[in-house]
Parts: structure tokens; C-alpha cells; sequence
């Protein structure tokens, strides 16, 4: 008897054990940051209750398969209008008039960014044995920091979008952007898409846990695709939105790095502990050209403007997560940003490190279904791009700011460094900003104004700024 009950207990005690390292190990993350793609520019129906959030053209199973496995947030925003911005706040969590539209000395403002928490750092604080890695389009200008220089182990450089530009047609000597280029490896899709494979197998071989950022190239600007594709994508049907095969078959090109992404992640047997998040760096190009060289105009529908605008079209994009404890398939209505990020994954992996004065929160409480709030230093959101085009005046502005509270975003553009214009819509019940509430919410506008022009002030944020 005595024989057997010793046995029992250490049955017990192994379970326990068992069940500790398996709580313990180390969660690994997986960042796919897409370029230039717009909220609808996939064929998953991004608001459940609004047919119009789908492109009725594009083909895009893998992502599809991928929101499908996790939760897809209704209401994902990138905290730039375009590349440079949203990369440097990812790995910071500070909004873009911290850095880029900083009112200090370039030299005073990068020196402070090249020191502040960064996800890399982050991990390393909580396990050192972490391994954090970059692939692809960087874009960080400036003083040109390399991902070395914010803690990564191992990436690609300072690179921008010439790197994934290869193969591209020139006229006079420079790359030809109106050009169709079809080549063997667009945009480096699938050339990064094995790097990334042997990054993670040499990981996992090793047992260490790991952070990936595969920012691809795709499907910024200048179109490339692979002729087999597009071959293929002349057989569908075209929508009344989207319709444009070559862009169809960069995009589809993408989806297809991203399921092999997915399916690298499968074989190597780390689905269980990996979180994959998905995002785009800033909404779709407001205007697309047809392949006889007209321009197609609102492809962002139902969505206004696009790409260089704090309206929803340039700054709502697709976000999905999925991992560990996340139901798949679920739906999420709560705001989150690309600001979120680094708080998320330190409150995933329990890190205690002092991140300072950031802007934004983790969502790690809504990705388990426990919680519909993010809880942020600043109860909401700003964004801002060095253009302005409002829709309340006839007259365009020097830059434009938006300030993202609960339902209701204001938009204030600037002209000289004086307000130019100021608008409030119920994104909720208007996500294609069509009725101006200031008029009417006269009092819910001044509540949102004030609170942008404090925070402007403390930030030392400068909307006189045009250029990068």
C-alpha cells in the first residue's frame, strides 16, 4: 500500500511539474506587418454587419484562414498614415508627434527614441535567452538607426522600399513606377518568407523562444507579381469596387507568403505557443491606376480617403491576433493600434519593466474574452500626417491631426500653425465620416479639442511640419 500511494504521489508530482513548465515556457510572437493594404482589401468581411468591408474582387484564402484561427478587430488602427511613422511607434509605443512631427532638434528627439523600451529590449528584460529578429522593409530615416540599434539580434539593416523593389523596370535609369513587373520573387515575398522559416527552425532547434517582425514590401507602390498569377487571377470575376488584375496579383502573391508563413509555423510544431499578429502599416492608397492609366478613385469604400490621411481610409487597416487562449473566430469591436502592441506583450509575457510615457495599452484582456476596454495613460488615441485635406473646407490645410476618444473622432487641420478646420464624426454609425457633428455636439467637440491641443502641447508635437 505504502509502495503504491508513493507512487501515486509522484504521478502528482510530475503532473504539477509538468503542468508548471508548460505555463511557464516562454510564449514566441510573430509581427506580419503588411504594406499599403486597405481595410477592404481582402476578401474576409471585416465588419460582420457591413457586406460593403470586403473587396468583391480580391482573393486573399490565407488571410482569410488567419482571422479565422483568432480574433479580428473590427476596430484596428495603425498609429500612422504611412510607413515611416507607424514603424517607429510600433516598436515604441509613442504616437508619431513623439518623433517624426516633433517640434525638439532631430538630433534631441532620436536620441531619445534610440533609447526607450523597445519590444526586443522588453523581452530580454523578462528572458534573456529571447532571440528577436526583423526581416524586411525597416523605413526608420532620420538618423538611420538599424534594427541592431533598438535590440534586435538579427535583420535585414536600415532598409527602405528599394530593397523590395528587385527586378523593376527603369526608364532613363530609375525605376519605373507606373510599370508592371512580372518577376520570379515579388516584392521578396517568398525570399522572406524563408529567411523567416530558418530564423524560427534555428530557434526552436536551439530552445529559445523568439519575436519576428516580417515586414513585407508587398503591396506598396510600384506593382509586382508573378506571371503565373497573374494568369490566374484574369479568370475572376471582377468587382465593381476592386478590379484591377495586377494589383489583384500582388495581393494574392502576399496571401500566399503569409498561409506559407502559417504553414512553417505548423511544421515546426509551435502553433500552441505562438502568437501571430497581423496588421497592415497604414490603410490603402486612396486611388489606384488602372492598367491603361486611368486612376480609380474610392477603393477604400466605404471607408473615405486612404494612404497620407487621419480620415478612417488611411489609418483603419486590417489587425488580427491569434495564439494561445484566443478563441478562434472571434470578434472584437474594441479600438486597438499598433501603439499596443509593446504593452500587450509585456503584460503576455508578465514583464514588470517600466515603460515610461507611452500611448498605448494592452489588449491581452480582450484577446482572452475577459475584457472589451483598453486601459491607456491618455484615454485615447492621435494620429497625424504632415498633409491636409479637409472636407469641411474647400481650401487645403499644411497637416491634419486626429484625436480617436470611445465612438467620436475629431479631426483639426492646421494651416500656418493655426487651426484651419475642425470636424467630429460618430464612427460608429458613420465610419465613412460623411455628417460632421460639430454643430450639433458643439460641447462633445470642445471636450475632444481641448483634449488634442493639451496633448499636442505636451508632447511638444509640431503640425507645422510638411516634410520627413
Amino acid at each position: 500500500m505504502n509502495r503504491l500511494v508513493s507512487f501515486v504521489l509522484l504521478l502528482l508530482l510530475a503532473g504539477f511539474c509538468l503542468a508548471n513548465e508548460t505555463e511557464l515556457k516562454r510564449p514566441n510572437f510573430v509581427l506580419i506587418l503588411t504594406d499599403d493594404q486597405g481595410w477592404v482589401q481582402t476578401s474576409t468581411q471585416m465588419d460582420p454587419d457591413d457586406p460593403r468591408t470586403r473587396s468583391d474582387y480580391f482573393q486573399t484564402p490565407h488571410m482569410d484562414a488567419l482571422f479565422d484561427a483568432g480574433m479580428t478587430f473590427v476596430r484596428g488602427y495603425s498609429p500612422g498614415t504611412y510607413c515611416l511613422p507607424t514603424r517607429r511607434a510600433i516598436q515604441t509605443s509613442r504616437s508619431t508627434l513623439r518623433h517624426v512631427f516633433n517640434g525638439r532638434p532631430v538630433d534631441e528627439w532620436t536620441a531619445e527614441y534610440r533609447n526607450l523600451v523597445t519590444i526586443p529590449r522588453l523581452l530580454k528584460g523578462v528572458e534573456p535567452n529571447y532571440v528577436t529578429a526583423h526581416l524586411g522593409k525597416w523605413d526608420h530615416r532620420f538618423d538611420l538607426p538599424d534594427p541592431s540599434t533598438l535590440g534586435y539580434d538579427v535583420s535585414d539593416g536600415a532598409t527602405g522600399n528599394g530593397e523590395g523593389n528587385v527586378g523593376a523596370k527603369k526608364r532613363n535609369g530609375r525605376m519605373d513606377k507606373s510599370a508592371l513587373n512580372s518577376v520570379t520573387d515579388p516584392k521578396l515575398i517568398f525570399d522572406l518568407t524563408s529567411r523567416a522559416r530558418d530564423f524560427m527552425e534555428e530557434q526552436v532547434e536551439a530552445g529559445k523562444p523568439f519575436f519576428l517582425q516580417l515586414s513585407h514590401y508587398a503591396v506598396h507602390l510600384s506593382v509586382f507579381y508573378r506571371q503565373a498569377t497573374y494568369d490566374e487571377v484574369l479568370e475572376w470575376q471582377k468587382g465593381e469596387k476592386h478590379f484591377i488584375p495586377s494589383f489583384a496579383a500582388m495581393l494574392k502573391d502576399l496571401d500566399d507568403g503569409v498561409g506559407l508563413l502559417r504553414q512553417h509555423i505548423r511544421d515546426l510544431g509551435i502553433e500552441d505557443n505562438t502568437y501571430i499578429i497581423f496588421m497592415s502599416d497604414n490603410g490603402g492608397r486612396p486611388t489606384q491606376r488602372l492598367e491603361d492609366g486611368e486612376v480609380r478613385e474610392r477603393v477604400n469604400f466605404p471607408l473615405s480617403a486612404g494612404k497620407h490621411s487621419v480620415y478612417e481610409g488611411g489609418i483603419r487597416v486590417p489587425f488580427a491576433v491569434l495564439g494561445p487562449g484566443i478563441e478562434p473566430g472571434s470578434i472584437s469591436r474594441t479600438t486597438v493600434s499598433g501603439v499596443d502592441i509593446l504593452p500587450t506583450i509585456a503584460d503576455i509575457v508578465g514583464s514588470d519593466l517600466e515603460l515610461g510615457d507611452i500611448d498605448g495599452g494592452s489588449f491581452k484582456e480582450v484577446l482572452y474574452g475577459r475584457s472589451d476596454t483598453v486601459t491607456r495613460q491618455r484615454p485615447f488615441l492621435v494620429f497625424h500626417d504632415k498633409s491636409g485635406n479637409p472636407k469641411s473646407v474647400e481650401e487645403n490645410a499644411d497637416s491634419e491631426t486626429a484625436l480617436l476618444q470611445g465612438d467620436f473622432k475629431l479631426i483639426k487641420t492646421w494651416k500656418d500653425g493655426a487651426q484651419h478646420s475642425i470636424e467630429l464624426y460618430n464612427i460608429a454609425t458613420d465610419k465613412g465620416e460623411e455628417r460632421n457633428l460639430t454643430n450639433t455636439m458643439p460641447e462633445k467637440t470642445a471636450t475632444l479639442g481641448k483634449l488634442l491641443d493639451d496633448y499636442i502641447e505636451e508632447v511638444d508635437g509640431d503640425v507645422t511640419i510638411t516634410t520627413d
